[in-house]
């Protein structure tokens, strides 16, 4: 199929494909009867602007980009659902990628061919980057700075960007004051690679704190932390925890986990929560229906919100960084 182009327009018309640009732009110095000409000639051709050639001919690209660390994973999900509502508000188009960072299948590198490729090949004005920081060649964030592409943060945050995150400290120590108050004598905690994914270290850090200072070695001793998911590792980390004689476990991670450690307990013969109680992370679907008690994390706003910082930065010529932060909320349901 033939896309219409401004040079059929004007060939059709007899006018300088100038003009033609000049009338859709709604620019000066074409007469009102040419326009409508023109306007007209474009209802009937069914002509369809060429946003990257507009981009082009301006220096942008009208569009933002979204980096996540995968497609599929819960949280990545929860964001695109805010992200994509808050793009049709917009005029921008949008590019997704995937660095498919914290798994082993061979995708060592891939995260800085991405963000080179949106960088060199000019595809974005404004990213927006999940739980991480840019991985690239020298002086990639300062590189992004002078190109005037604009950088928000989710969950994550470099030298120089703007951010939306959770207060993520607050969160395990709601999770960790609940299960006392339950009278749990040894709450343990599941975790992700607090080396690299940023808020899993802001939990870790404020599981401990939740604690008396005499009590954090022991609490430290009894978190069960992992690089990757696989089903093998819900075994591990639910003998773990019997291993060291945990009552309750706060699922740092993310409620499908809690999904997860929940079904290894039943299938063991503990009861949940009489016999270990449970507290999820984020509050999605998957807490909901299984009726887990969870930190509500508002997922969906953060993810809108970044769209917003995004816009407002490329609409207005507003380049002042933000820091947007989001709170927990105590979810209350039957797996405490």
């Amino acid at each position: 199929m033939k896309f219409v182009t401004i040079k059929d327009i004007a060939k059709k018309l007899g006018i300088d494909h100038s003009t033609v640009s000049r009338a859709i732009n709604n620019e000066p110095g074409v007469s009102a009867v040419t326009r409508r000409r023109v306007m007209e000639m474009v209802k009937e051709m069914e002509y369809v602007p060429n946003m990257a050639a507009r981009g082009l001919a301006r220096a942008k690209s009208n569009t933002i980009a979204v980096v996540s660390y995968s497609y599929f994973s819960t949280f990545a999900v929860e964001l695109m659902r805010g992200i994509e509502a808050e793009m049709l508000n917009t005029k921008y188009e949008m590019l997704y990628y995937s660095t498919s960072m914290y798994t082993f299948i061979g995708t060592e590198g891939r995260d800085v061919y991405i963000y080179e490729k949106i960088l060199n090949e000019k595809k974005a004005d404004a990213l927006i980057v999940f739980s991480g920081i840019l991985y690239g060649k020298k002086n990639i964030t300062e590189r992004y700075k002078k190109a005037g592409i604009h950088l928000i943060f989710i969950e994550g945050q470099d030298t120089w960007g703007s951010r939306v995150h959770y207060d993520n400290a607050m969160a395990a120590g709601m999770a960790v004051r609940h299960l006392k108050q339950r009278n749990r004598k040894k709450i343990g905690m599941l975790i992700g690679n607090t080396i690299v994914v940023q808020s899993f270290k802001e939990r870790k850090q404020g599981y401990l704190k939740a604690f008396e200072p005499d009590e954090r070695r022991d609490a430290e001793a009894n978190i069960y932390e992992f690089t990757e998911f696989t089903s093998e590792m819900a075994v591990s980390a639910f003998n773990f925890f019997v291993r060291n004689g945990i009552d309750a476990v706060y699922v740092a991670v993310g409620d499908e986990f809690a999904l997860n450690l929940i079904k290894e307990a039943r299938k063991a013969g503990l009861r949940v929560p009489e016999d270990m109680a449970i507290v999820g992370q984020d509050d999605t679907i998957a807490a909901y229906a299984a009726d887990i008690t969870t930190i509500r994390q508002p997922i969906v706003q953060m993810g809108r919100k970044a769209v917003e910082i995004a816009v407002r930065a490329l609409g207005e010529n507003d380049p002042a960084l933000r820091d947007e932060m989001f709170y927990p909320e105590l979810v209350v349901r039957k797996t405490t």
